[in-house]
């Protein structure tokens, strides 16, 4: 009879290879699976930087437009279309603000209790303080904001604080600018 004899070495392997392959499997798939993790986190920030970024871009341009604006209106031009505009220490007493601070972002001030109103173009919000030196009684007292003119401690330019914020298109961020804005006389 003959009798057919198995090598010895390969009946002592039991699917060594397969394990191996199969964690080689896992390893990879976790991998891919990471990675993937990381381009979809990365798609969301760049996402959320256009937005800021049209927010911020947004609030620019009315930032501008009211500069405008209130150049027409200094320069004497027919149709104002800012009304009224709130002196420095009004907006100080109003808001709570310290008399050597320079911006509306001052602490413990809330952007949310600035006296916003609408643009006329944009549509986006703005707050226009005029940064006069006359108190009350038209007394000079100076202020952070501004120079004063070395020779006669009288103003030497208009300056107004122009604020101007916007949303971004999915309403994922607000962007608030700020300038000082300056007028010849």
């Amino acid at each position: 009879m003959n009798t057919f004899r198995v090598n010895p070495g390969l009946s002592h392997q039991r699917g060594a290879a397969l394990f191996v392959a199969l964690m080689f499997l896992i390893i990879l798939t976790v991998v891919g699976l990471s990675a993937a993790n990381v381009s979809v986190m990365q798609e969301r920030m760049a996402g959320n930087v256009r937005e800021t970024n049209e927010a911020f871009q947004e609030a620019e341009a009315t930032l501008r437009e009211i500069e405008q604006a209130l150049g027409a209106c200094i320069s004497g031009a027919a149709g104002c279309p800012l009304g009224s505009i709130p002196i420095w220490s009004e907006a100080q007493a109003d808001l709570g603000i310290g008399r050597s601070a320079c911006t509306l972002e001052a602490p413990g001030v809330d952007s949310d209790d600035w006296p916003w109103r609408a643009a006329p173009e944009t549509g986006n919000e703005y707050v226009v303080i005029a940064l006069t030196d006359a108190g009350a009684g038209g007394t000079l007292f100076g202020s952070a904001c501004r120079p004063m003119n070395e020779l006669n401690d009288t103003a030497i330019e208009e300056y107004f604080l122009v604020a101007a914020r916007a949303e971004g298109p999915a309403g994922t961020g607000e962007a608030v600018v700020q300038s000082i804005f300056f007028w010849p006389e």
